[in-house]
């Protein structure tokens, strides 16, 4: 007979009107990965935090171990044996691997500490895992993927009985992922549980024994391995495959976007060719080669060797000027990317700038460009607090601020991060506009998510090297292959 580990019966969480869990059941067992995929993000945060802590709720129980800890009636407030891995680190990063692990928790009473024996101690964890991380190594040094592990044989040390892995894929590569993985299956193996939450099934389907799908704070199906198929999955999420893309625009020999033969400290020769409205998607397998991409085209450092070309003029020679066709839409952007004390029009006229001082400031181009963009946008264009405005026109502002930049190319960062199935959906509407206006469009990436909606081509980066590519009529190739 399996050992219940979590169990959530009916359980109703209501704030600030807010119904954010609404009836919600979860049941996990030792030793189980359970998937939970968000169709959208309503309820997640309060999730989370309902299985770290018996905060109060306002109807149904909660068991931990078999035990009631929380109901309508009572909330004790008390801690659940409960770990959460996420982008958000929890160790401290100005202490040592060692540290964090051993020391840091409760139970730890020792005043004299001797780091060879916490050596020895992390030694034996790293060992069973096959995996290496200096004890002696400062957090603040580390890699996402060396955090994570860090966090995780910490969960381990301090007895957690419940891990969860909260959107893993959007910060560490591909093929750390897998690691990541078999770490989680060698753990569960052990005993351990985990809630493994994502917003894509196909991630969930790699990993997880049941998967759950939650929408508005309940989950609404639950399936077993035999059942983990997409014809299933479809009854419950947005269809993506019947979204057009633009055609693509050829722009001569040299395209509007190429590089040839370009070497840095990570990038090992690579070159590409990027057409006018194309959208290009680079996956990076080890999460190494895309920060020196960003460098290159920020003008923040020039290749060791080879050529950068936009539009056929030379990037070296002429990159101050270059870079006014050029925009970035950074990973989280409506936190990266918007000025909250400045109303939605400013906000959006705000890249004008760059073009001609002060263009954005003139009364009548600002009349006009509100004329022009309310069809698009709606009336929040004249909100002058965007702080009260939604995350989907939030995204509309920073999507069609680069669109009336209009520039020749723009490069996203990680553009589904941590966004839900709403939102993708979304997303992927808005890049398809810049594409209508013959903006090239290239995707940086460390895990695929929903891009190869809309790709034409995906670039796969191992090493620093770009070892393959598919177009469009070839992902089902890579899919099967990953």
């Amino acid at each position: 007979m399996k050992n219940e580990i979590i169990r959530l019966e009916r359980v109703t969480q209501i704030a600030d009107g807010v119904t954010l869990l609404d009836q919600l059941n979860l049941h996990i067992f030792q030793g189980e990965i359970m998937g939970l995929v968000c169709i959208n993000a309503q309820g997640q945060e309060a999730l989370i935090r309902l299985l770290c802590q018996n905060v109060p709720i306002h109807y149904g129980y909660v068991y931990f171990q078999g035990n009631l800890v929380n109901n309508y009636e009572h909330s004790s407030m008390s801690v659940n044996r409960v770990s959460v891995i996420e982008q958000r680190s929890r160790l401290v990063e100005d202490l040592t691997v060692a540290d964090n692990i051993f020391v840091l928790r409760r139970g730890f009473k020792q005043y004299l500490i001797h780091p060879g024996i916490l050596e020895e101690q992390l030694a034996r964890f790293t060992e069973e895992l096959n995996v290496h991380i200096d004890a002696n190594e400062l957090v603040a040094n580390l890699s996402f993927f060396e955090k994570c592990v860090v966090e995780l044989l910490k969960a381990v040390v301090t007895g957690a009985k419940l891990i969860v892995i909260r959107d893993i894929s959007n910060f560490i590569s591909a093929s750390d992922l897998k690691i990541i993985h078999d770490l989680l299956r060698h753990y569960a193996a052990q005993g351990l549980s985990f809630l493994y939450i994502c917003n894509h099934h196909e991630e969930a389907f790699k990993i997880c024994d049941h998967v759950s799908l939650m929408e508005n704070g309940k989950v609404r199906k639950v399936l077993d391995q035999t059942n983990f198929h997409d014809e299933i999955i479809s009854h419950y999420t947005l269809d993506f495959s019947r979204i057009d893309s633009p055609a693509i625009h050829k722009s001569g020999k040299n395209g509007i976007l190429k590089f040839e033969h370009v070497f840095t400290e990570t990038i090992k020769d690579i070159s590409f060719t990027v057409e006018k409205g194309e959208c290009v998607v680079f996956l990076d397998m080890n999460n190494t080669a895309l920060g020196d991409i960003l460098r290159l085209m920020n003008n923040e450092m020039l290749p060791l060797s080879g050529k950068i070309l936009l539009d056929g003029s030379d990037w070296k020679e002429n990159g101050s000027r270059l870079k006014k066709e050029l925009c970035f839409i950074e990973e989280n952007p409506i936190r990266a990317m918007l000025f909250q004390e400045m109303s939605y029009l400013d906000n959006l006229c705000f890249l004008l700038d760059q073009k001609r001082p002060f263009l954005w400031t003139n009364p009548s181009i600002r009349k006009s460009v509100a004329q022009e963009y309310e069809p698009l946008i709606g009336t929040d264009i004249y909100a002058d607090d965007i702080t009260k405005l939604t995350p989907f026109s939030l995204y509309n502002l920073v999507y069609y601020k680069v669109h009336l930049y209009h520039p020749k190319v723009v490069l996203c960062v990680q553009p589904f991060s941590g966004a839900d199935m709403y939102l993708r959906h979304h997303l992927i509407g808005l890049i398809n506009r810049l594409r209508e206006r013959k903006i090239a469009v290239v995707i940086l990436a460390v895990s695929i998510s929903d891009s190869l909606v809309v790709a034409d081509r995906l670039m796969v980066i191992e090493n620093g090297r770009l070892c393959r590519e598919y177009h469009s009529e070839e992902f089902h190739f890579f899919r099967t292959n990953q």
